[in-house]
């Protein structure tokens, strides 16, 4: 939270100190780009403007297509017999997610392209969503389980057992902060002095501890054991997700 309200801060003082120095510095909201990206965040689109020599605002949409993998997950039913379900249930695995973002370019140095970026993205939360690809395939076992909650059936995931829910269905989710405050060093300008240019940017967005969710139940280190708790423990500790981005613009006026 500390690095959220440091950024906004950071971002109204620059937008700020721009337009205090708007009567001196004839660079201010008199020019206009159109930018395209792609990079770790996806590909999009953005406008962005001059806040004097020293700042420039961009914003826009970034889009992560849907990425998916199938894997099978096996049933644990050794307390059970009787029953005609699955041995294994085919799982689709996607990850992919849009975000919007403003951003705000600072150059120490008048005439370098050198710049610093500080902004957020902001959007999806759900990063990875795993599901049954046949809707309703799981109802039998939802059935018994509601008739026996103390001794349920599943499918594993690590050492964790997913059960169904009462529609037969089993959607599992990782989740991050939908607000993602973001800092970045780079190269080029949002709007550039030519009609056309170039920029690259390295950075970090920062996302907070992933989190994730069975039927919308939260998972904790409890729920597993061995390799699956260590799943949950090396997701717990990625709060921050690299960005490497490029971007071509060009100036409509």
């Amino acid at each position: 939270m500390k690095i959220k309200y440091l950024l906004v801060s950071l971002v109204a003082l620059f937008t700020a100190t721009s337009a205090n120095a708007q009567d001196e510095d004839k660079n201010f909201l008199n020019h206009l780009s159109v930018g395209v990206n792609v990079g770790t965040p996806g590909y999009g689109i953005d406008v962005a403007v001059p806040l004097g020599n020293y700042f420039q605002i961009r914003g826009g949409i970034a889009i992560l297509p849907d990425i998916s993998v199938n894997t099978d997950l096996d049933v644990n039913m050794a307390s059970v017999t009787g029953l005609d379900i699955p041995n294994s249930v085919e799982i689709e695995a996607k990850t992919g997610f849009t975000n919007g973002k403003v951003l705000v370019d600072i150059f120490p140095f008048k005439r370098s392209s050198f710049h610093i970026t500080a902004g957020a993205y902001f959007g999806s939360s759900e990063i990875v969503k795993a599901y049954n690809k046949e809707d309703g395939l799981l109802q039998d076992i939802a059935t018994y389980n509601a008739a026996y909650p103390n001794n349920k059936i599943g499918y594993e995931l690590g050492d964790y057992l997913l059960t169904p829910d009462e529609n037969g269905n089993i959607n599992a989710k990782i989740k991050t902060a939908s607000f993602k405050p973001y800092l970045g060093i780079g190269f080029g300008r949002a709007v550039p002095k030519k009609r056309i240019g170039f920029m690259f940017e390295l950075g970090c967005q920062f996302w907070g501890s992933p989190k994730i969710y069975c039927n919308n139940d939260e998972l904790t280190e409890e729920d597993f054991d061995g390799d699956g708790g260590d799943i949950v423990k090396t997701l717990s500790k990625i709060s921050v997700y690299p960005v490497l981005n490029f971007r071509l613009c060009g100036r409509i006026f």
